[in-house]
């Protein structure tokens, strides 16, 4: 952090007073040539990667209402640590009994400055803001971590009746029945993913929950783990668990979880069209097949979900 300067912790107490639950806790690898001061042209994505982690997470909770606020916050924290900070920047997001909090590592021991910007000013206006719209910020007592809240209030757009939401637990009540395998990280592992798919809703899907191509949902299966062995890089040695379940609500939910938090360009994965001639991409291809395609940061890594609601059955 930028030194010269003492700030007034604005209720610090409040990390260590609340209950904290599960959340996510990564950390951003900075360029090897970055300078003090001065944040290098491939560390530009970060704020942007943090806040797009952070939304999942937020709409994962259930609380949708806190993205804007949370990622103006997200961004200037993360901001900040690169501009001034040493090493590594890490981000821990979570909630507690009545807030959300935001904590930046940034591996300076030297305190931030809090300084007067001019509205016109594009520099100096990080903290400003984040005093601004946090309800309480701070900085750890060794100085190399800064934190802020939001208080956790409903708001209008605290329920999106369009949205996919992530289902953490498929062993819970709400299942009429949930199977779970583990896949090496393998040029296999898609390939196992089908297979395994086929068989367990074979066995386990009757006529009348409205699913009639088992061959188009374990298509689907392929995609979600040969999205997850493309773009995770995991090294073979390492586990991707998949996961299946018929809700009580008659959807069908596939799932693949794997140790990294973030899933880039999310929303344009998702949003993808091939043009005519262009040759389709996996989540296209699942969304084709009638999947709803979400996926949520957890605190080992991120879940990715498909979510496929049953067919119209004939009277």
């Amino acid at each position: 952090m930028t030194p010269t300067a003492t700030i007034a912790r604005a209720r610090p107490g409040i990390l260590s007073a609340l209950r904290a639950y599960p959340g996510f806790n990564m950390s951003f690898e900075r360029d090897e040539g970055c300078t003090a001061g001065a944040i290098a042209d491939a560390d530009r994505s970060v704020p942007g990667r943090a806040r797009g982690i952070l939304r999942a997470g937020l709409r994962y909770w259930g609380w949708p209402g806190l993205i804007e606020s949370a990622d103006v916050l997200v961004t200037e924290l993360v901001t900040n640590a690169l501009e001034h900070g040493l090493g590594d920047v890490g981000l821990r997001v979570y909630l507690t009994d009545t807030h959300l909090l935001i904590e930046v590592r940034d591996g300076s021991h030297q305190l931030p400055v809090l300084r007067k910007a001019s509205p016109d000013n594009e520099n100096g206006r990080g903290l400003v803001l984040v005093r601004a719209i946090s309800d309480a910020w701070g900085v750890s007592s060794d100085g190399t971590t800064t934190w802020c809240s939001l208080p956790l209030v409903r708001r209008n757009d605290d329920t999106d009746p369009g949205a996919a939401p992530v289902i953490p637990d498929l062993g819970c009540a709400e299942t009429k029945w949930a199977r779970k395998e583990k896949f090496r990280a393998t040029h296999l592992a898609a390939g196992n993913a089908y297979r395994f798919t086929r068989v367990y809703l074979t066995a386990y899907l009757n006529p009348d929950d409205g699913f009639v191509d088992i061959g188009d949902l374990a298509t689907i299966g392929r995609v979600l783990m040969a999205n997850a062995v493309t773009h995770t890089k995991a090294p073979e040695y390492a586990q991707f668990t998949m996961q299946w379940a018929l809700l009580q609500t008659g959807e069908l939910v596939i799932q693949v979880r794997d140790s990294h938090a973030e899933f880039p360009n999310f929303d344009t994965a998702v949003s993808w069209e091939p043009a005519e001639g262009e040759r389709p991409r996996g989540l296209w291809t699942a969304r084709r097949l009638g999947a709803e395609i979400s996926y949520a940061p957890t605190d080992a890594g991120k879940i990715v979900q498909a979510l496929i609601k049953p067919r119209a059955l004939p009277v």
